[in-house]
């Protein structure tokens, strides 16, 4: 038969073990540090624009991707399918902006931002990608920055007042 003095003495050993299994399969700070370190990103997709009128192949699209770098900083990542092979198409975001305040009365700054995002890329008859660092946070880009997102047909001459020579327009990262 057990005494009680070994039934303590075995019990004492089992809580001491079970004590010891939790405290090494808790969960630490850390882990919970390590999910709110995963940066975030989010995906916008841009079709060939209706109101364009020119040459370029209607099966030109865009898709732009940003992802948080810092709390004061994203990477605007955008993608240009169906481009054409030696052209370089030029790509940025247009400030909006009141029509009455802006020289040809169009709803955006004329002036591209480069501090959010401008740059030309070659087009090679397929996909081609460019990226950016913006000096806008992941969260300001993707719910108040109001912009326009443009890519210019490299067929045509450069205009920030005719809609009909871009082939994308957009509003930026929505």
């Amino acid at each position: 038969m057990i005494t009680t003095t070994q039934l303590f003495k075995n019990f004492g050993k089992v809580t001491l073990a079970m004590v010891a299994a939790f405290t090494f399969t808790a969960c630490s700070e850390d882990d919970d540090d390590m999910m709110d370190d995963d940066p975030m990103t989010m995906s916008y997709n841009y079709a060939f624009s209706s109101s364009y009128s020119g040459t370029h192949p209607n099966d030109f699209s865009a898709m732009m991707e940003v992802e948080e770098i810092d709390n004061s900083s994203c990477k605007i990542t955008v993608t240009l399918m169906n481009t054409l092979d030696g052209e370089t198409y030029m790509i940025h975001a247009h400030d909006a902006a009141d029509p009455n305040t802006t020289p040809n009365n169009t709803p955006y700054n004329e002036s591209p931002n480069a501090d959010v995002f401008v740059q030309m890329a070659a087009g090679n008859g397929g996909d081609v990608t460019v990226s950016q660092t913006a000096n806008m946070s992941y969260e300001e880009i993707t719910s108040s920055y109001e912009a326009f997102f443009v890519v210019h047909d490299p067929t045509q001459q450069i205009s920030t007042t005719d809609l009909t020579t871009y082939l994308v327009v957009g509003a930026f990262a929505r």
